[in-house]
């Protein structure tokens, strides 16, 4: 099973240098996300990140920027997606970018050409958005995927959930405010996420 990271949603000091520090200990996949869409903050991000990481890093805002930063990951919130036309779609596709999209309703799953693969939740009740709730049930699992796309769980996911996603038959797990609500200690805490999901992996 694979994990993922997402940012938190405002800028803070240090964040440039805990996410040099993550992809370090391990990170495979990093997803940018910054809905109050602040471009200059965006810009100094960036600016701190270990350009040697920016392949691994996949944007949900400011994607007019990608080039700038030889990003080649996109990701597209729901409404987004839809917005976006097919000849858009191909023409990023044909460029070279990787796509990505968030799905909050598994029985309406469709529209997934383009996609490498998809955020399904709110799995479990979320850490990091008030109210925010699951939207299956305890005995949910994966059916009738498209061939050829992941699906990666999120909402409330943490080490101790990693078991019952591969259960559920995810293909991987999404971390955000499990790592990020105590910034000083994101760094520890996704080497515990990772010891955990090699643990997970050797039983099964």
């Amino acid at each position: 099973m694979e994990l993922i990271a997402v940012t938190r949603p405002d800028y803070f000091q240090g964040e440039g240098e805990l996410i040099n520090g993550l992809f370090e200990a391990g990170l495979q996949l990093l997803h940018l996300r910054k809905p109050e869409n602040n471009e200059a903050e965006f810009m100094r991000l960036m600016l701190e990140i270990n350009p040697d990481y920016y392949r691994a890093i996949s944007i949900h805002q400011h994607h007019e920027l990608a080039n700038r930063f030889s990003i080649r990951r996109l990701h597209y919130p729901e409404k987004l997606w839809k917005l976006t036309s097919q000849q858009k779609r191909t023409e990023l596709v044909t460029e070279g970018f990787h796509l990505s999209r968030s799905v909050h309703e598994w029985a309406l799953l469709e529209d997934t050409a383009f996609l490498d693969y998809v955020f399904f939740g709110p799995v479990f009740n979320s850490i990091s958005k008030v109210g925010y709730q699951s939207i299956v049930d305890r005995d949910f699992s994966l059916s009738a995927v498209p061939e050829g796309l992941k699906v990666f769980g999120i909402g409330g996911v943490t080490a101790a959930l990693f078991q019952e996603l591969r259960r559920m038959k995810f293909d991987g797990a999404v971390v955000l405010g499990a790592l990020w609500n105590h910034p000083s200690g994101a760094l520890k805490e996704f080497e515990k996420m990772l010891t955990s999901l090699e643990e997970k992996r050797d039983v099964n």
